[in-house]
């Protein structure tokens, strides 16, 4: 493994003997082959390793570990303790995406803080099959069926072309220890259920399936050059501004016979996942807007200008009458329902869906709107129901309503409103629940 380790380092130019790397190591089989290599090549490295305190005790027997072993080998090591959860519920981000952020922009800090050229990551192949199921669950465009980067930018991946059984054989046959990640087995992670599910099924239908998916992954990346060549060369004619907002040429780009092509292109990396929406939208009277999590989109006379979203007061999301669920400004799954108990959980209610208008509008609570409360006689005003309901300044700011025809039809999160509540005249309901 040594000599077709140094030959591939050597074939993709991915460093130098006078390189030093940064080695994130987790204590983990993968980051400990890649460390435990590099070192008996003699190459300048240093130990970095993540404490994400996920996992208890466990989280501090890995840095244990790597402390240990770093002394072992002489090797110069920087640990980092994060306070992941913490970090991943001020940003409203998952767990995973979070420990993902925290531990790159550390690695960058340690790897200008010690004049490193490179961070070596321990991604191998299994990882790189693994990724590319999960970006076509997820939905993530063409670009994410193209595979990892052996390098990209700072960060090198030297262990890409080895399998996982390649790598514990190493291990194995070098007699040396490593941690096992006791979340790895947990399939609550999509990653988890892919590895132990899918690709076992899949490896039995082909054995070879490793070699097939590297060769047409290559070829994927060579028709993907062409893709881009075309779509770079009608973009051109499309985009009039992308300075401080991105501006469009509708007419340009409904003239293509690449539209839909080109509009996802260009709007998804935006966070615009809302295609069809926004194409169909170009031949209706303009005017209408479409939001990211990050973005505002406003399809014009003439024009597609996608703006940052500065303030989340200006939101106002209209939602069609077969939306399945948003996922912002909150996370809403909605359905229309032939089940017609009420739900008392203040996260899900039921409306009687004839008397709602469509689109509803999501949109941020303003002064002066008020609602009648579910069980009440009468209307209300909302700062009312705020301080009767001893709402802080912060929960009221966060609040968004749901609106049909103008009328609020619910507090989301807090209460609905009486005039669109289930009634024994009710044929069919709608049903919205906080995910």
């Amino acid at each position: 493994m040594k000599n077709r380790f140094l030959e591939n380092i050597k074939k993709n130019n991915l460093f130098s003997k006078e390189d030093k790397l940064i080695v994130a190591i987790s204590g983990g089989a993968d980051s400990v082959a890649l460390a435990v290599l590099l070192n008996e090549c003699n190459f300048p490295i240093i130990f970095a390793h993540c404490n994400f305190n996920l996992r208890e005790d466990e989280s501090d027997a890995d840095e244990d570990f790597v402390r240990k072993l770093a002394k072992e080998l002489e090797i110069e090591c920087f640990v980092e303790s994060f306070e992941t959860e913490k970090f991943a519920k001020e940003n409203k981000i998952s767990i995973q995406m979070a420990a993902r952020e925290l531990r790159y922009s550390w690695l960058e800090k340690i790897r200008i803080k010690t004049d490193s050229k490179y961070i070596a990551v321990a991604h191998h192949k299994d990882d790189d099959i693994e990724t590319y199921f999960i970006n076509l669950i997820r939905g993530s465009g063409i670009r994410g069926f193209l595979g990892m980067k052996e390098k990209k930018n700072k960060i090198i991946r030297p262990l890409l072309n080895f399998e996982r059984n390649e790598i514990e054989s190493y291990l194995m046959l070098k007699n040396q220890e490593f941690r096992t990640d006791s979340s790895n087995t947990d399939t609550k992670y999509l990653r988890n259920n892919i590895r132990k599910h899918i690709i076992p099924i899949i490896k039995d239908v082909n054995p070879s399936f490793s070699n097939t998916f590297s060769n047409e992954l290559e070829y994927m990346n060579d028709v993907f050059k062409v893709f881009q060549n075309v779509i770079n060369t009608e973009m051109k004619n499309i985009i009039l501004s992308s300075s401080a907002d991105m501006i469009l040429d509708k007419n340009n780009l409904l003239k293509s016979d690449n539209k839909k092509i080109l509009l996802r292109e260009l709007v998804f990396p935006f966070g615009f996942s809302q295609i069809e929406q926004i194409l169909n939208s170009c031949n209706d009277i303009s005017g209408k807007i479409f939001y990211s999590k990050s973005h505002k989109l406003l399809v014009d006379r003439d024009k597609i200008i996608i703006s940052e979203i500065k303030n989340t007061e200006e939101i106002c999301l209209e939602i069609s009458e077969n939306s399945p669920e948003i996922n912002f400004p909150i996370n809403l799954r909605l359905a229309i329902s032939e089940d017609l108990n009420y739900h008392k959980y203040e996260g899900k209610v039921t409306f009687d869906f004839d008397r709602i208008k469509f689109p509803i509008q999501i949109r941020k609570w303003q002064e002066g709107d008020y609602f009648h409360p579910i069980g009440m006689k009468g209307k209300k005003k909302l700062s009312d129901f705020f301080i009767d309901e001893k709402l802080s300044r912060f929960e009221k700011e966060k609040c968004f309503i749901m609106c049909s025809d103008e009328k609020i039809m619910w507090i989301i999160g807090h209460r609905m409103d009486d005039r669109f509540k289930i009634t024994n005249k009710t044929k069919k309901a709608y049903i919205a629940e906080l995910f």
